[in-house]
């Protein structure tokens, strides 16, 4: 599955976007897991923001779990200006 990062997020993994290999049961924690042994910097950032996965945004519960081929997006909060 691939993981997008904007913002805040790309900033911090520098990269605007990585390839994980599927595993069963990845949810959200296993997921937040996985990036932060990758990018340790985005540890600030993914307390503040919202998953996508295939373009939806996701439950704040963090129930759902990630499938082959999605694409997850890392949304950090946005100010206007």
């Amino acid at each position: 599955f691939k993981v997008l990062y904007f913002a805040s997020a790309k900033d911090a993994s520098k990269t605007d976007g990585d390839k994980f290999e599927w595993s069963d049961n990845i949810n959200a924690e296993a997921l937040t897991k996985l990036l932060l042994e990758r990018h340790p910097d985005l540890a600030p950032i993914l307390k503040v923001s919202m998953f996508a996965v295939n373009m939806e945004y996701m439950d704040q519960d963090l129930s759902w779990t990630v499938q082959p081929g999605d694409e997850v997006a890392i949304i950090p909060p946005v100010s206007g200006g």
